[in-house]
């Protein structure tokens, strides 16, 4: 079953863990049907947030999970607990790691009129200033992706832990073959570049899967676990 794999900045994903924010915005949405869960990833923090230390230049600023479990971002802290706090282990630092879940249970679609107007409960919801949101999109129009059931994971899971399709796998795959009509549906309607796995006498589903080695820029599919 298709799930989504979401990069979110690791100041959203405290305002997120805190339940402060409840809604991602995003320029598109997948063609799934809510609800569908959807794993987060941790980025690193922003370019501009790099600083020098001893001559290299590194990031100070790191999400990290308190001792309380708090989960918090905030400058220095990565400096301070790596070099103080012994007791903080590699899995209190969540950057670049599949920090939890939650479940998208809708998408709104807001509608932007000629004088840029924006609901409330979207500004409200997704932490963000009109001004943020009109800038983010660009003249464009933009998703609210509503987050339900949030979990953030006890100890964090590396990006790799999450699979995808492997389409060149599929591709290549000798039980593969090309079909038109899908007895599923009543209509008898035609599917052109469909294929159906000779082997299990069924519609080609994700059978092969490869691992995830780079985040995506925004979101992509990936395979429920």
């Amino acid at each position: 079953m298709k799930s989504v794999l979401i990069s979110i900045r690791p100041k959203w994903c405290e305002l997120i863990a805190k339940g402060e924010k409840t809604m991602e915005v995003r320029k598109t949405r997948p063609k799934l049907e809510e609800p569908f869960k959807v794993f987060i990833y941790c980025t690193l923090p922003p370019q501009d947030e790099l600083f020098k230390h001893g001559g290299i230049r590194e990031y100070a600023n790191e999400l990290i999970r308190l001792q309380s479990g708090e989960i918090v971002y905030s400058y220095g802290m990565r400096l301070c607990l790596d070099t103080e706090n012994r007791p903080y282990s590699k899995d209190n630092f969540l950057c670049k790691k599949v920090i939890g879940e939650f479940i998208c249970d809708n998408i709104v679609n807001p509608f932007f009129d000629s004088g840029f107007w924006i609901a409330d409960n979207i500004v409200n919801e997704s932490c963000l200033s009109p001004a943020e949101i009109r800038k983010y999109a660009n003249g464009g129009n933009v998703y609210g992706w509503h987050i339900s059931s949030l979990k953030i994971y006890e100890k964090p899971k590396p990006l790799e832990s999450i699979s995808v399709v492997d389409h060149k796998a599929v591709k290549n795959c000798t039980y593969r073959e090309s079909i038109f009509n899908n007895p599923d549906l009543t209509n008898g309607a035609l599917l052109p570049g469909s294929y159906l796995c000779a082997d299990k006498k069924d519609w080609c589903t994700a059978c092969k899967t490869k691992a995830v080695t780079r985040p995506p820029q925004s979101w992509c599919y990936v395979m429920e676990e």
